[in-house]
């Protein structure tokens, strides 16, 4: 029978002989969930002994962990945007940097004053994106697309959590292929496949052998996606309206020179926390 504080010795220890990053913080994280506490909690009750049964389960978490699988596939969930959302190995775990398309589109409809904004979310993975501004923009009328049917799956029972699966229009689709055209939209926003299959081995453990390959990679040192999804959107979107589209490491000005600007107007470019080109804003002419 072991304490809080010697079982997250414990954990700690096997986690660092594993290489895992952030050893301690990993195994708080996974010992806050699985007791439905705080940090706080876990220092105040240190000397407690946990039962043989929570125990074991712990050590089944720390385990998983150490073998790459990411926190949030073992606990079942990642946080978006003040949310949980259900995540598994058939979607992308939502970033934090991907919160930048969410604050973009909410700022844009208060600016332009659009009373009904139509939105459609090219690569729902999760259904991140377009839940969140579903809940946020509670007059939105949403489309959110996927490849994947597995995927479509997760980002259904995460829109059934939040109670907004009805006004979300699910498609099952290559891109937009399956889109009428007659269809128009306000905003069209994206976080496509945008790592070049080459750099897989440079990959972290827990990208690389956890999360889906489809949501991943893309031809074209990671770029094919995106500017097939730059000429393929056009007949979609509104006169004045947005493509906003997450984007890799080093790929801004490659993207950026593929831009057809007889259609489009390059707004602008929104760096993350790390000072990195993440999300393309484009304005449709």
């Amino acid at each position: 029978m072991l304490s809080i504080k010697d079982l997250l010795a414990q954990a700690t220890e096997k986690l660092q002989k594993a290489n895992i990053k952030d050893a301690r913080h990993n195994a708080t994280l996974l010992l806050m969930d699985l007791l439905n506490c705080n940090k706080a909690y876990l220092l105040a009750h240190n000397k407690d002994i946990l039962s043989s049964e929570i125990a074991e389960h712990y050590q089944r978490f720390i385990e998983r962990r150490s073998k790459g699988e990411p926190p949030q596939y073992i606990l079942g969930y990642q946080e978006f945007y003040g949310r949980k959302f259900t995540v598994n190995p058939n979607v992308l775990i939502p970033r934090p940097e991907t919160e930048l398309m969410i604050e973009l589109v909410i700022k844009l409809v208060k600016e332009l004053n659009i009373l009904q904004p139509k939105i459609l979310d090219v690569g729902t993975g999760s259904g991140s994106i377009a839940i969140t501004l579903a809940c946020e923009l509670p007059l939105s009328q949403i489309t959110a697309i996927d490849i994947s049917p597995r995927a479509l799956k997760v980002a259904h029972e995460n829109a059934s959590k939040h109670q907004v699966i009805d006004r979300i229009n699910w498609v099952y689709s290559d891109l937009v292929k399956e889109l009428s055209s007659t269809e128009e939209f306000h905003f069209c926003c994206a976080n496509l496949p945008y790592i070049s299959p080459s750099e897989k081995n440079d990959l972290a453990k827990e990208v690389r052998d956890y999360e889906p390959e489809l949501a991943l990679f893309a031809p074209e040192e990671g770029l094919a996606l995106t500017k097939k999804l730059f000429n393929d959107v056009v007949p979609l979107i509104y006169s004045g309206g947005y493509l906003i589209c997450e984007i890799g490491f080093g790929q801004e000005k490659a993207l950026l020179e593929s831009v057809n600007l007889e259609s489009w107007q390059i707004e602008e470019t929104l760096k993350d926390l790390q000072g990195i080109a993440r999300t393309i804003v484009l304005r449709r002419k």
